[in-house]
């Protein structure tokens, strides 16, 4: 089970461990959307006198219903158990570079309303980004009638690197946004608790749960978009480095003294996989290219995906350049990560995976040590969902389910004082 929470190293107390169990019986239960008692049991590996324990208690609490029975050998019918959809929502806000997005999902991430805002390249002043989050977000709840009371959480991702702790801005390149504590001004509008992160982050944490890298325990989330990075799981956790900032893999260098980076650095991977990069080199090939479409990226990279299909060469020798430049970036982290799988995902890959991955794997495989090429498996990612403000709703879920389970612990503690 993939756990956001960060590893304690020191012994772990009686109710660290009934928490844990708790979360491995919810997310058995949020993945399956139903179980029995017997069935928990099988997949947790947790004994049957724990599984009822703590099913009792999530009953009170309301967090688990049942669902219905089913005829068991002999004795009373079986109860199927579910995760109590209707006891609070969730939100997922997706902050890109041109697009604010919102997502609702009731407790079981079931989406019930969606919204999405254009973000005008005018405004990308803190305050005015946080004015269309609040306004975005009521828009969102209207939608449906929720009143903001039954909202448990709201996840919210911004570009860049992320002080998860303090809830800091540190670096939002497009936008020149340095050390903007953008959590705490939101919380003085939404005055609801507040899960933020970057995009990396809660993308890896969608597809853990939900995509390609479900029941995997190392793996490495590839965002490749505008921006360029991964997201990791190492050992079963989300990894987020000493500052918060493990991921940032678009800034590595692989081209000494190559292409300036919006980072202020030059020769970064982001430089010539991200989408601006794909371009540049369709420009350097051929300036004149009809491929290229002025000031719209998502077009022009379509069109080098359906044109590179269809055997254009300047289209191909675009796709051929974009895959030697990733295969030494993807090389290094599997010689150093050492993942079970490496998912490639956001709109880039969509739209030029499935011509580029053949290419793509040749070159990994001859610039990687053959030991962890054999143990890594490429995929591109399946995920149907916007998979940022999916996570960045799962998060707030993790965080609810595993609040709810402190303070039940604390409210039976103090019953017996």
């Amino acid at each position: 089970m993939l756990s956001n929470f960060p590893i304690d190293k020191s012994q772990p107390t009686t109710r660290d461990i009934r928490e844990a169990n708790r979360l491995q019986i919810l997310h058995q239960l949020l993945l399956r959307k139903t179980s029995t008692r017997q069935e928990l049991t099988q997949l947790t590996g947790l004994s049957n006198a724990t599984v009822a324990n703590l099913i009792a208690n999530m009953l009170e609490e309301g967090l688990v219903v049942e669902a219905g029975t089913v005829a068991s050998q002999g004795g009373r019918p079986t109860a199927i158990l579910a995760v109590n959809a209707s006891a609070g929502a969730c939100v997922g806000v997706d902050v890109a570079e041109t697009y604010i997005r919102f997502e609702l999902y009731d407790l079981t991430l079931q989406n019930l309303a969606e919204h999405e805002i254009e973000l005008p390249s005018t405004q990308k002043e803190p305050q005015e980004v946080v004015n269309m989050i609040v306004s975005g977000f009521n828009t969102l709840l209207d939608q449906v009638g929720l009143p903001s009371d039954q909202v448990v959480g709201v996840g919210i991702s911004i570009p860049g690197p992320f002080d998860h702790s303090t809830g800091v801005s540190v670096f939002a390149p497009s936008w020149g946004w340095r050390d903007v504590p953008l959590q705490s001004v939101l919380e003085k509008e939404l005055h609801i608790p507040l899960y933020m992160d970057n995009p990396l982050k809660f993308n890896a944490l969608a597809e853990a749960w939900f995509g390609a890298g479900r029941g995997v325990e190392t793996m490495a989330a590839v965002v490749l978009g505008t921006g360029v990075g991964v997201g990791l799981v190492i050992n079963g956790q989300l990894f987020r480095g000493a500052s918060n900032t493990a991921g940032e893999w678009g800034h590595s260098v692989i081209v000494a003294g190559g292409r300036p980076c919006r980072c202020g650095n030059q020769g970064c991977l982001e430089a010539y996989v991200g989408a601006p990069g794909i371009i540049q080199t369709l420009t350097e090939i051929d300036p004149k290219s009809p491929l290229l479409f002025s000031d719209d990226q998502t077009r022009t990279i379509s069109a080098i995906a359906t044109a590179a299909e269809d055997g254009d060469t300047t289209a191909k020798a675009v796709v051929y350049q974009t895959a030697v430049y990733l295969s030494a970036g993807l090389s290094s982290l599997i010689n150093i990560l050492n993942p079970e799988q490496v998912i490639l995902g956001s709109w880039v890959a969509g739209a030029l995976g499935s011509v580029m991955l053949p290419e793509l794997l040749e070159l990994v495989e001859k610039q990687s040590l053959a030991q962890p090429y054999k143990s890594v498996q490429f995929t591109l990612s399946q995920m149907k969902r916007n998979p940022v403000s999916l996570g960045a709703a799962t998060l707030v879920l993790e965080e609810f389910l595993a609040s709810a389970g402190r303070q039940a612990s604390a409210i039976r503690s103090e019953s017996f004082r």
